[in-house]
């Protein structure tokens, strides 16, 4: 008789947990349909789509488990040095958000992993002289013969506008000298002895 309670006990269990209303109807389709394209595309190393589907996954189903783990991808996504929308910043605030959702300790699978790339994510989020150790970039000297520039690696793209407004400060910079230049060799034309 206790053998046939277990098995309709393990039996009952089983079944409480595959009909689980997360579990059910449309919502869990679609929910695997966006959890499996987000694997596929990050295979394919199509980030742009991966993101798109972990971002509707994770904002769409919060609060089970693939709505949480879409957290854990979108900050490795953007933390993966080949994706173009590259942003240590958003890294950071995904897997914060994902290490939140672990109210309870233990809903959260990847907590060791997520814990090692938040630090990182910090940290890359950082000035290059900013940042510890090995983590730490160098600057680059580069030498002209009219100048010397110091270089900082990284910093990433919220630098674009001061790039783009010293390339066009250099550009001004270099017709006035051309201008400059061909004003002297007029005067030095005109002030030239003139053979006879």
């Amino acid at each position: 008789m206790k053998t046939a309670t277990a098995i309709l006990l393990a039996a009952l269990l089983s079944a409480c947990s595959v009909l689980a209303p997360e579990n059910l109807g449309p919502d869990a389709a679609r929910r695997d349909d966006l959890w499996r394209q987000g694997h596929a595309a990050m295979q394919r190393d199509s980030f742009r789509v991966a993101m798109a589907a972990f971002q509707r996954l994770a904002a769409e189903h919060p609060r089970v488990q693939e709505g949480r783990e879409a957290r854990f991808y979108l900050g490795t996504l953007y933390l993966e040095p080949t994706n173009p929308a590259y942003d240590a910043g958003l890294a950071t605030q995904n897997l914060e958000m994902y290490l939140a959702s672990d109210t309870a300790r233990g809903r959260v699978t990847r907590r060791p992993e997520a814990e090692t790339l938040l630090g990182l994510s910090r940290q890359l989020a950082l000035p290059c002289e900013q940042r510890a150790g090995p983590l730490r970039c160098d600057p680059v000297v580069v030498a002209r013969s009219d100048t010397t520039v110091v270089v900082r690696p990284g910093g990433g793209g919220d630098q674009s506008a001061e790039v783009a407004r010293l390339r066009r400060e250099v550009a001004a910079r270099d017709e006035t000298i051309r201008e400059l230049r061909e004003e002297l060799q007029r005067i030095r034309n005109t002030l030239a002895p003139r053979p006879e």
